[in-house]
């Protein structure tokens, strides 16, 4: 499996950073799990230059509406929600995507079904750090 010199290459004079560590994660399993909302559970993942986060939300749960300095981008992966952002709601279903630009006020309300969406922030979302330190200290793995 390598490049064909289209789309798909490999670049000989590519720096790799030598401080990255490749990884493959099962997210149930090797992702703490955080709930920072009563029925919202996140399973955020760290690259350097940005933050995956897995999403479930119980039916007839809350994310609260609230802003951050990262741009965010999300896509519904099962189920739907009801999503606010900048004042606008509307139901996402799988495979709805939304853009979040930096500080604009957003949230998500559940209805009779749960769901499951990915967000990916730029740069890091360091809040989900703080949340996970929070966590380990609660359970006494830190």
């Amino acid at each position: 499996m390598s490049g064909d010199g289209g789309y798909f290459r490999l670049s000989e004079d590519a720096e790799i950073d030598p401080e990255a560590e490749p990884a493959f994660l099962t997210v149930l399993q090797d992702v703490m799990g955080l709930e920072p909302h009563p029925g919202v559970t996140l399973r955020p993942v760290f690259g350097k230059g940005m933050t995956v986060s897995f999403v479930y939300m119980e039916p007839h749960s809350v994310a609260p509406v609230h802003q951050h300095p990262q741009e965010q981008i999300g896509t519904v992966i099962e189920g739907t929600y009801e999503f606010e952002l900048g004042g606008t709601k509307r139901w996402v279903r799988r495979g709805d995507v939304y853009i979040v630009p930096p500080n604009v006020p957003h949230g998500a309300v559940t209805g009779d079904e749960s769901c499951v969406a990915l967000d990916v922030f730029c740069p890091p979302r360091e809040g989900f750090r703080e949340l996970i330190e929070k966590a380990a200290r609660e359970r006494g793995t830190h």
